[in-house]
C-alpha cells in the first residue's frame, strides 16, 4: 500500500488514509452546496473539453505566453481537476485522461533539457523558469495522487519513475540554486519535492524539502517560515507575492501536517501559516492586493492560490469570517477542504471579515519596520490610508522607503504604478519583467515619497537596500486621529527622513482627511523632489502654471526622471491646491510647501519606444539648494458626481486655510474648514508614549501625552 497525500487539501485535523480505501461515490448520488457544485460543473466542462481535444504533451519552445507554455499550464491543471473529480465521482474517463496525460509526459520528460527560451532565470524543462516546472509538479502531483492507487503497477511505476521522481530530483538536487534560496522560487520547489515525497513514500526527498539540500535546517521549506515572513505574518516581497507564494506554503503545511502530525506544523512560528492567510486578505482594499513592490494591480483574492489558502484555513480554524472571504470570490477548490466549506456557506454561517487598522512588522524578527493600515470602517471599501515603512522586499522590492498610498469607495486614490509587465502577454518581452520595470516602475520618482538629487534611495541598487530596515516609530491605530511615524536615514548618504502620515475624522464630513507632514534633513544643499501619483482628471488648481503646449519637454535623464513628461510648471507662495475627479468623488489635495518650493505637474510614459507604460498623472514639489525641507499636504475628499442624474455636488474644497509652523520640537499643522472650523494637529519629534507636549493654537493650550494631540476648535477659537 503506498502513501497518500490525497487528504492534505482536507481539514488538518483528518487522518491520512490511502486513496484505495476511499470510495467515490456516484455524481449523481451527491447534492454538493451551491459554491462546490460550481466548481465541480466548471471542473467537468475543461476535463471534459481536454478528453475530446485528446492527448497533446508539445515539445516545449515557448516563453510564458506563448503556445507550449499555455498548453503544459492547461495540462497540469487538468490533471489536478481530472483527479479530483475521479475522487468526486469514480468515473473511469477522468482517471484514464489524467493517466494517459502523465504517461505522455513520461515520454517526454526524460528527454528534455534545459528549456530553449530560457532568459536570466534558471531555466526549467518543461517552462523557460524552473518556478513554473515546480507549479506543475505542485498540481500535477495532488491530481496524481487520487488515481494512483487505481492504475495498473507498470503505469503507477512509469509515471513515478519517469515524471514524478525524476521532475523531484531536478528541482531538488539538480537546481540547488534555488532550492537552497530563501525565495517564493524556493517555496513552490520545496512543495513541489515534499508532496513528491510523501506521493511516492520517499523520505530523502521530504527532508531535502523541509530542511535544505543537506538536511541541516539552513534552508528548506521550515527556514522559509521562518525568514519569509514577520512575526505578524507579513511577506518580505509584499503583498502580491504574499498571494504567489502562499499556495505552496499552504498546501504543502496540510501536507505535512497529514503525513508528519507530531511536527504540529500548524502551530509553528505561534501559526505563522494561518497568520499569513489573514495577513493576505488584510492587505487588500475592495478584495484587490496593495500594488507595492513589484506587483500587479489587476490581482485579487479572486486567484487560484487564495481559493486553496482560504479552504484549507477554513478547515483548520473554522473561523466563519473566511466564509464571507469564500462568498466574495464566488469560487473554492474541488478538495474536500472546499467542499466542507461550500457546505457551511450555504448553511448561512458566515460572519464579515473585520477590516481593520493593523500595524504589520517586517522583518523575520518584526524590526525591520512595518506595513501600517489605517481604516475608519470595518470594511472591504472604506477609506484606507497605507504607510509602506518596511523593508527593502529583495529583488522584486522598490526604492519607496516611507512612501504611502489612499483609497476609499472610488478605488484607488494616491497610487503605486506597481511593476511594469504585461504577464504572460507573449509580444511584451514574453510576458516578462520589462526594462522600464528598472529604469521606472522601482525608481524612487515613481513612488509617493521624498528624492534627494534626482537619485533613487540606495542608488537604486536593492542588495544596499536590503541591509536597512525602516524605523516604525510610533503608531495609533485606533480613534479619530490615526497616525504612523517613520524614519530612515541610509536611503541617502547624508539626509534623514521623518514621515507622519495620519488619517483625521472630521464631524461632518464623510470620509476623514489624510494629512501629510514629510522632513528631510541633510547636511550640505540638496534638490528635493516629493511626487504625489494620483488616478483621476485633473479639475481645477491655484497655482499659475505654465503649460507646455507646444512641447513636451522630460524632467530629467535617468533614475526614472527620463520617463516623465513636464506638462506645466509654476509657483505659489504660502498654501496651493490641486483638485481632481475620480468617479463620483472629487478629491482636493492642499500643500503647504518650504519656502520657494515649484510645482509641476507631469506624465509617466516619455522615452518608451515600445509602449509599455502606463500614462499616469502625478504632481511634483520641488525645492532646490536647501539643506532641509517640511513638505505639509493633506487630502480632501469631498463631493459628489452623479453622470446619469447629471448632478454636482460640493465640487470645490471645503477646506481653506492650511498653516504649518514649528516649534520646540513639534510640527503644529491647523486646518480651517470652510464653516470656519479650525483642526489643529501637532506631531512631536519625542515619540516616547509617555512623553508630554503642550503648544499655543489661537490662544488656546493644546497639551497631549505621546506623539500626537489635536485639538478642535470652533470659529472664535475656543475649543469645540
Amino acid at each position: 500500500m503506498t502513501r497518500t497525500i490525497a487528504i492534505l487539501l482536507a481539514a488538518a485535523a483528518l487522518p491520512a488514509v490511502p486513496a484505495a480505501a476511499q470510495t467515490p461515490p456516484a455524481a449523481s448520488a451527491q447534492a454538493f452546496a451551491p459554491l462546490f457544485a460550481a466548481e465541480v460543473d466548471r471542473a467537468r466542462r475543461d476535463v471534459d473539453a481536454s478528453i475530446k481535444a485528446g492527448i497533446n504533451v508539445p515539445v516545449p519552445k515557448d516563453p510564458g505566453g506563448g503556445f507550449t507554455h499555455e498548453q503544459h499550464k492547461r495540462n497540469y491543471r487538468t490533471i489536478f481537476e481530472g483527479g479530483q473529480l475521479f475522487r468526486l465521482t469514480g468515473e473511469a474517463r477522468y482517471r484514464d485522461h489524467v493517466r494517459d496525460l502523465l504517461l505522455a509526459y513520461a515520454d517526454l520528460y526524460p528527454k528534455l533539457g534545459p528549456h530553449p527560451a530560457a532568459s536570466n532565470q534558471v531555466p526549467g524543462r518543461l517552462f523557460w523558469q524552473s518556478l513554473n516546472d515546480s507549479v506543475f509538479l505542485v498540481n500535477a502531483v495532488q491530481g496524481y495522487a487520487e488515481i494512483r492507487d487505481a492504475l495498473s503497477p507498470a503505469d503507477r511505476k512509469r509515471i513515478d519513475d519517469q515524471v514524478i521522481r525524476p521532475m523531484a530530483r531536478f528541482l531538488s538536487d539538480g537546481s540547488p540554486e534555488v532550492i537552497n534560496r530563501i525565495h517564493n522560487h524556493a517555496t513552490w520547489a520545496a512543495a513541489g519535492v515534499g508532496l513528491s515525497g510523501y506521493l511516492l513514500g520517499d523520505r530523502d526527498l521530504v527532508d531535502k524539502a523541509l530542511l535544505g539540500l543537506d538536511k541541516s535546517g539552513k534552508a528548506g521549506f521550515l527556514r522559509q517560515l521562518d525568514l519569509l515572513f514577520s512575526p505578524d505574518g507579513y511577506y518580505a516581497e509584499g503583498p502580491y507575492y504574499q498571494r504567489y507564494a502562499l499556495q505552496p506554503f499552504i498546501v504543502f503545511t496540510a501536507a505535512i501536517a497529514a503525513n508528519d502530525p507530531d511536527r504540529k506544523i500548524f502551530e509553528y512560528r505561534d501559526g505563522i501559516v494561518l497568520k499569513a492567510i489573514r495577513t493576505a486578505i488584510d492587505v487588500t482594499h475592495d478584495g484587490y492586493f496593495l500594488p507595492i513592490n513589484d506587483a500587479m494591480p489587476d490581482k485579487s483574492l479572486r486567484t487560484e492560490e487564495l481559493y486553496h489558502a482560504v479552504a484549507i484555513a477554513y478547515g483548520a480554524t473554522k473561523d466563519p469570517a473566511f466564509l464571507s472571504i469564500a462568498d466574495w470570490q464566488g469560487r473554492t477548490v474541488l478538495t474536500p477542504a472546499g467542499q466542507a466549506m461550500a457546505a457551511d456557506l450555504a448553511a448561512g454561517k458566515a460572519k464579515p471579515w473585520p477590516f481593520g487598522s493593523r500595524l504589520l512588522s517586517d522583518g523575520p524578527e518584526g524590526k525591520g519596520g512595518a506595513l501600517v493600515l489605517l481604516r475608519t470602517k470595518a470594511d472591504a471599501t472604506g477609506p484606507l490610508l497605507v504607510a509602506k515603512n518596511t523593508v527593502q522586499g529583495m529583488g522584486h522590492g522598490h526604492f519607496d522607503r516611507l512612501g504611502w498610498l489612499y483609497y476609499d469607495e472610488t478605488g484607488a486614490v494616491v497610487t503605486d504604478y506597481g511593476a511594469a509587465r504585461f504577464l504572460n502577454v507573449e509580444a511584451k518581452r514574453g510576458g516578462r519583467y520589462l526594462p522600464e520595470n528598472d529604469s521606472w516602475a522601482s525608481a524612487t520618482i515613481a513612488h509617493n515619497t521624498l528624492v534627494v538629487d534626482e537619485q533613487s534611495h540606495f542608488a537604486g541598487d536593492w542588495k544596499a537596500g536590503e541591509k536597512s530596515g525602516t524605523r516604525q516609530l510610533a503608531a495609533s491605530l485606533e480613534g479619530p486621529t490615526r497616525y504612523a511615524i517613520g524614519e530612515i536615514d541610509s536611503a541617502y548618504e547624508d539626509v534623514k527622513i521623518r514621515r507622519a502620515l495620519l488619517l483625521v475624522e472630521v464631524d461632518g464630513l464623510a470620509n476623514p482627511l489624510a494629512l501629510d507632514i514629510l522632513r528631510g534633513t541633510g547636511s550640505g544643499r540638496h534638490r528635493y523632489d516629493l511626487p504625489l501619483h494620483f488616478s483621476g482628471h485633473i479639475i481645477d488648481s491655484d497655482i499659475a502654471l505654465d503649460r507646455k503646449l507646444a512641447e513636451r519637454p522630460v524632467l530629467g535623464k535617468a533614475n526614472g526622471y527620463q520617463h516623465l513628461w513636464v506638462d506645466g510648471e509654476g509657483a505659489k507662495a504660502g498654501k496651493a491646491r490641486l483638485t481632481w475627479r475620480q468617479g463620483s468623488r472629487f478629491y482636493s489635495y492642499h500643500m503647504a510647501p518650504p519656502a520657494g518650493a515649484r510645482f509641476i505637474v507631469a506624465e509617466s510614459g516619455a522615452n518608451d519606444p515600445e509602449f509599455n507604460l502606463r500614462r499616469e498623472p502625478a504632481l511634483i514639489q520641488r525645492v532646490d539648494g536647501a539643506e532641509d525641507a517640511t513638505f505639509v499636504g493633506l487630502l480632501e475628499p469631498h463631493g459628489a458626481y452623479d453622470a446619469s442624474a447629471e448632478t454636482v455636488v460640493a465640487s470645490s474644497s471645503r477646506v481653506t486655510g492650511l498653516d504649518h509652523r514649528r516649534a520646540k520640537g513639534v510640527d503644529l499643522v491647523v486646518v480651517t474648514l470652510v464653516d470656519g472650523r479650525r483642526i489643529a494637529v501637532a506631531v512631536a519629534n519625542d515619540v516616547a508614549p509617555d512623553a508630554r507636549h503642550s503648544v499655543t493654537v489661537d490662544g488656546s493650550t493644546l497639551a497631549w501625552t505621546g506623539p500626537v494631540g489635536r485639538l478642535d476648535l470652533a470659529k472664535t477659537g475656543a475649543k469645540k
